[in-house]
């Protein structure tokens, strides 16, 4: 009712308001006409207001209800929302962990790939450098197409790979006999009966009898013949194995390479040039060495060592007392160190027992430097030779190092190659001083025996003198005053 008495009240001074300007000119019954559609406005007001206000209650309680349920479809939400947080947190962990799972299986993935790659690239060596390859050439065609492949192999890869690495271990524990062919040394297919031992050696034997070896041409699938003679014990017992009346057959595990070297000429010229400067060098030493050695043999050989036959003349004509006799003989024999020494003695007949031994003493001194020629000469060489040989080796390891600083050593076989060659200039120095030492060691053994001889000859030949008379004994009495004694 108070609502209606503001409605009215309101609604009033609203009419008043639009009246007043021409609300002075109504009259009393106008007036009431006024207010009576005033109280019907203000009655219908009131009607739409309380509709309305019912209408504004009634959607109140209805949005509070939706209101209600919303809260409480977002309580459930959120709850929801909070629990899938915490299984998204943990997922997320789970997808951290099979993260790093997976990147550690790509990471054994890449090594066994890398693993087989490397079994396929060592396979792929091992059946080209084999003999056994030939008898299956298909497996070669086989490991380069999978060679080609930019996939990874596979398990059909791997298992291919493992079974002929099982393959290779029982044909390398086998020797198989055959008819094949092969490269001839004349380049020509040849066809012929093989032996092959193992995974190393394989030989070959034509219907004329000829044998060798053979050796896998660089894609394996077809063998080669390689040139030269076999050794004699290998080939007689090849032959016995043919024939089978031998059980031996002779391996080389170098598959013929071993073979090959020691059949390969290599000239005097080539190795020279191959050991460097330093090799010429030694060469002149060498040939120095040989011209003293020949002229030392002509001397110290034409010379004798023994001269007992010479001796019992001379003693005979000695004791006889026939000293030109003796002296003839010395004359005749001049080219014997022995004769001219005692040669020396005769001229001192009739002096005393001392000045014949500083005589003798003398003599053989006298003799010494012919017989001792060029002998030190000889000594230095075959000391010189070796170093000269250790400083071109020296020389030339200093190059090799100097190589593997510059193309590094990816390749065994160059640095091998230098070093043998640096080695050869070591070889040939002691293949020149060995020779010069034992020679020189001869020599000089051979001058201590003729110098022995004739220091026995010489004593010998004065006691003779002393007993013939012809030499006067030293008196004690003049060697008991002389200076030092």
């Amino acid at each position: 009712m108070n609502k209606n008495l503001s409605i009215k009240i309101v609604l009033y001074v609203f009419c008043i308001g639009l009246v007043m300007p021409v609300g002075f000119g109504l009259s009393a019954e106008g007036f009431k006409q006024v207010e009576k559609q005033i109280d019907q406005e203000a009655d219908r007001t009131a009607k739409d207001a309380s509709l309305t206000l019912d209408l504004i209650r009634k959607d109140e309680k209805t949005l509070r209800s939706e209101l209600a349920k919303i809260k409480a479809q977002i309580k459930k939400e959120q709850k929801a929302l909070n629990k899938l947080k915490a299984t998204f947190k943990t997922l997320s962990k789970k997808e951290l962990n099979l993260e790093k799972e997976l990147a550690e299986e790509h990471k054994e993935v890449a090594d066994v790939e890398g693993s087989v790659r490397g079994a396929l690239k060592d396979a792929v060596s091992m059946v080209r450098d084999n003999v056994i390859t030939a008898e299956n050439p298909q497996r070669s065609r086989e490991l380069d197409a999978m060679m080609d492949s930019k996939g990874f192999p596979g398990m059909k890869g791997i298992r291919y790979l493992v079974d002929l690495y099982f393959e290779e271990l029982a044909a390398g524990g086998q020797i198989v006999r055959y008819e094949g062919e092969f490269v001839g040394t004349d380049g020509k297919i040849v066809s012929g009966e093989i032996i092959r031992a193992g995974r190393f050696t394989a030989y070959y034997r034509l219907t004329d009898g000829s044998m060798g070896f053979l050796k896998p041409e660089p894609s394996g699938e077809r063998l080669v013949a390689i040139a030269g003679e076999l050794p004699v014990k290998s080939k007689r017992a090849l032959e016995n194995y043919y024939d089978n009346q031998g059980t031996i057959l002779p391996i080389d595990p170098s598959g013929g390479a071993v073979f090959a070297h020691l059949t390969k000429k290599i000239d005097w010229l080539e190795k020279l040039e191959q050991g460097g400067i330093l090799m010429y060098p030694i060469l002149g030493v060498a040939g120095v060495a040989l011209l003293l050695m020949l002229e030392r043999l002509l001397i110290l050989g034409t010379t004798r060592a023994h001269t007992d036959k010479i001796m019992k003349q001379l003693n005979a004509s000695a004791l006889a007392g026939k000293w030109d006799e003796c002296r003839a003989i010395c004359t005749k024999k001049k080219r014997v160190p022995t004769c001219n020494m005692l040669g020396s003695a005769l001229n001192h007949i009739g002096a005393t027992q001392e000045v014949l031994e500083n005589a003798l003493q003398e003599a053989i001194l006298r003799q010494m430097p012919r017989l001792e020629r060029f002998l030190p000469t000889l000594g230095v060489l075959a000391a010189i030779a070796p170093l000269m040989g250790l400083l071109g080796t020296v020389t030339g390891m200093i190059t090799i190092f100097k190589v593997i600083t510059v193309v590094g050593t990816g390749d065994p076989s160059v640095m091998s190659g230098g070093i043998s060659e640096a080695l050869l200039t070591t070889q040939f120095g002691l293949a020149v001083a060995i020779p010069i030492m034992i020679i020189h060691h001869f020599f000089e053994r051979r001058v201590n025996k003729i110098v022995g001889d004739m220091e026995e000859k010489g004593t010998a030949f004065s006691v003779i003198l002393l007993k013939t008379g012809a030499v006067i004994e030293s008196d004690p009495e003049i060697e008991s005053e002389a200076p030092g004694v």
